[in-house]
């Protein structure tokens, strides 16, 4: 048989029983204040980030009209104006509908110019407004330079981008 313990140990057995369990009930408080720290930071985060978003530049509408022709009259629109500035010639720009994707044609376009003026027509078009993005180019030496007369390299410029219909082509019904 076991000896009960002495008067002198059950005080101290209590006190230690009794900071267990006020230890457990601070524990949870304890937890939660820490999740909570948690959440704070990264709605901190988060608010940072849509503050900076705010804060940038719009960005640049892209290259739309209401329907194919107007897409390809703006398109060489832009085109003649960013040439105009720079040495580069349009020869053409044209229109591919993509039935995959009907209100996202491709359009296509030839330029002539130096490698300079045609590096320049492109950073232009995939920063200015409308924003056109090329898709696909095509970079070839259209006549080589000529150092005794003075005759720069004439590069064309084969360039495919995407525009936007604001309405969907109709479709074609044959009878």
């Amino acid at each position: 048989m076991r000896a009960p313990l002495p008067l002198a140990g059950r005080p101290l057995l209590v006190g230690l029983a009794g900071l267990a369990l006020l230890a457990a009930l601070g524990t949870g408080p304890v937890l939660d204040a820490l999740a909570a720290q948690d959440d704070i930071a990264a709605a901190r985060d988060r608010l940072m980030r849509a503050q900076a978003a705010a804060a940038s530049p719009p960005s640049a509408a892209p290259l739309s009209a209401p329907d194919e022709a107007g897409l390809v009259v703006a398109f060489q629109g832009r085109l003649t104006a960013l040439a105009a500035e720079r040495t580069v010639l349009v020869d053409g720009a044209g229109i591919q509908p993509d039935p995959g994707r009907p209100t996202l044609p491709r359009l296509s376009a030839s330029l002539r110019g130096t490698a300079e003026g045609l590096h320049g027509l492109l950073q232009a078009l995939e920063t200015g407004a409308p924003l056109i993005v090329p898709e696909e180019a095509e970079l070839s030496v259209e006549r080589p330079a000529d150092p005794e007369i003075g005759r720069a390299t004439v590069m064309r410029l084969n360039l495919t981008v995407r525009g936007v219909l604001l309405t969907a082509p109709v479709a074609k019904s044959t009878p």
